[in-house]
């Protein structure tokens, strides 16, 4: 399963935005080249759809603009030599992918860091910093994967992926 940040997911869907300027008049005449542009926005309309899906999030609404994309790009694969639909659907796409960026920028959720205090300082017996820092190492590492050499009060930056913590 990939992983997607926010900012990488509506670069995905401005990549399949600009697919459909190819087909604002219709099919290009080089029905192969066509089919390959078709095949590989669906199969990115579907590694989004399914991702989202996979988010432990309510995000069925958005999946199901995916599906009515995948649905429609299907349908200019399957007639290609239908220039009126060709055009009416990428018309109908443009608006779907459209509301689909206003989603991803108005509902997915993404964290931009995570603050992990270090309070070893603050407890005195062994056993309590021992527990203080085993719980601080476990937030470091589920967060932010294993993280090796980190010493005490050094930042750390990495990216997120979106999803439930």
């Amino acid at each position: 399963m990939a992983y997607f940040t926010r900012s990488k997911m509506l670069t995905m869907v401005l990549e399949l935005y600009t697919a459909n300027h190819r087909f604002e008049n219709g099919a290009t005449g080089d029905d192969s080249a066509d089919l390959q542009v078709l095949i590989g926005c669906q199969q990115k309309a579907l590694v989004l759809g399914e991702y989202l899906e996979s988010m432990g999030m309510d995000y069925s609404d958005i999946v199901e603009k995916f599906e009515n994309y995948c649905n429609m790009i299907y349908d200019i694969s399957e007639n290609l030599k239908d220039t009126e639909l060709i055009v009416q659907h990428s018309d109908k796409i443009a608006w779907v992918l459209s509301e689909i960026i206003q989603d991803i920028e108005n509902r997915i959720i993404e964290i931009r860091s995570i603050d992990v205090y270090d309070f070893r300082g603050l407890v005195d017996a062994p056993g309590e910093k021992k527990i203080v820092a085993n719980e601080i190492n476990r937030l470091i590492d589920s967060c932010l994967g294993k993280v090796e050499g980190l010493t005490e009060g050094e930042e750390m930056y990495r990216p997120l992926i979106i999803g439930t913590y």
